[in-house]
């Protein structure tokens, strides 16, 4: 590998480092959010951290999208300054649950705004290296989220939801200071676009097409129903074992971070690869769901982690590489909105489905995943081979 593809600009660097770090934020309130609620012994507080997380973003999405405050670095650091405020406020009450749910509603709001120009901006310092920078922030955002899901447990366990929230708070305080370097572009000329921009440059050829934003939208909601449906569908496996569920679930979160740091540059320019990896993680998640055996499922569910790595360094590597720099927050801003809509649609499902319904839920989505990947790999089978690789 050169010297100029091999080494990740200082400003990158500097950029990756203080996602990462966020990254590492989230999963440590997650856990926090959890423990609030098993010690109320509510149910509903979970059901309401996920509206006020994932609500705000679909409301909000069209309208910064239109305005154009996605593609502005004020909007962008007066959202890193809410983000920090809400869980700083989080972490001094956090014993009131309406006050970290509070909490929570702003920041989600902030995110609106942040999410897409960070992305964009990791784009913007790639210095045109759209696969290294794929991978390199597949991996350091991995990484941030399995050190944050191993040390969750421990500092929530020790010290109670406060010191998570101080954490996250800081972590956004990491990221706001970045966002003062030299290196992040002035605001662009401010202009309105249409609230559905972003979704039209994902359905363009460039990056995904129509069958392919179907592939995505597939394996984002089957892939958040496993997150909800998971532990049930396996709890009613032959063989089930509490103890091992965790190394079970495990196994895909470790396989999607090894796979992500060991992907072939040249693999991650194979379009016919994103198709495949829905059709691998719908038989990742179906096959225990029709009673495959409890440790046979751990060798699933690392397929299912091997191929949402790949999906995951496809799908960033798509949007940098096929959607023009001007509509890189547009196109970023969709994408999310997509991601919690599924987030949403998955834990709103979960949440009225009786658990020993689960295993039929995930053979369902499971299948819908299946039948997307094949419709998608016969296309692109047929199609010529320029439109078989990603630029």
């Amino acid at each position: 590998m050169s010297a100029r593809s091999g080494a990740c600009p200082a400003g990158l660097a500097r950029l990756l480092l203080a996602l990462s770090a966020s990254e590492f934020g989230d999963k440590l309130v997650q856990v926090a959010y959890a423990l609030i609620a098993v010690r109320t012994g509510s149910t509903m507080f979970l059901a309401a951290v996920l509206a006020a997380q994932t609500v705000p973003v679909l409301a909000l999405t069209p309208l910064v999208s239109a305005r154009g405050w996605i593609r502005s670095r004020t909007a962008w650091r007066a959202g890193l300054i809410g983000q920090v405020a809400a869980f700083a406020v989080a972490a001094t009450m956090a014993g009131d649950r309406t006050a970290v749910l509070a909490g929570v509603l702003v920041a989600s709001s902030c995110e609106a705004l942040t999410m897409p120009f960070s992305r964009s901006l990791l784009h913007a310092l790639s210095d045109g290296r759209q696969a290294e920078l794929a991978r390199w922030w597949a991996v350091s955002k991995a990484g941030a989220g399995a050190a944050g899901m191993v040390l969750a447990g421990l500092v929530v366990g020790l010290s109670g939801p406060g010191p998570a929230f101080a954490l996250n708070a800081l972590t956004f305080l990491l990221v706001l200071a970045v966002a003062w370097s030299p290196r992040v572009p002035e605001d662009g000329a401010r202009s309105h676009r249409s609230a559905t921009a972003g979704f039209r440059g994902l359905l363009s050829p460039g990056a995904f097409g129509a069958l392919g934003l179907l592939c995505v939208t597939t394996m984002l909601l089957t892939t958040s129903l496993e997150g909800v449906s998971g532990p049930f569908m396996l709890a009613r496996t032959p063989g089930y074992d509490a103890n091992g569920l965790g190394v079970v679930m495990a196994c895909w979160a470790v396989a999607s971070m090894i796979t992500a740091a060991a992907t072939p540059k040249r693999f991650t320019g194979v379009r016919l690869l994103l198709p495949l990896t829905n059709v691998l993680v719908a038989l990742a998640l179906g096959l225990p769901s029709l009673g495959l055996p409890f440790w046979t499922a751990a060798a699933t569910f690392a397929l299912g982690g091997i191929s949402n790595g790949v999906f995951n360094l496809l799908l960033t590597r798509v949007i940098w590489s096929g959607i023009p720099a001007e509509s890189q927050p547009h196109a970023w801003a969709a994408f999310n909105w997509l991601l919690n809509a599924s987030l949403f649609l998955s834990f709103a499902t979960g949440f009225f489905v009786h658990a020993r319904h689960a295993p039929a839920l995930l053979a369902g989505v499971s299948a819908v995943c299946l039948a997307a990947g094949c419709l998608y790999l016969s296309l692109l089978a047929r199609a010529p081979k320029s439109a078989r690789a990603i630029a």
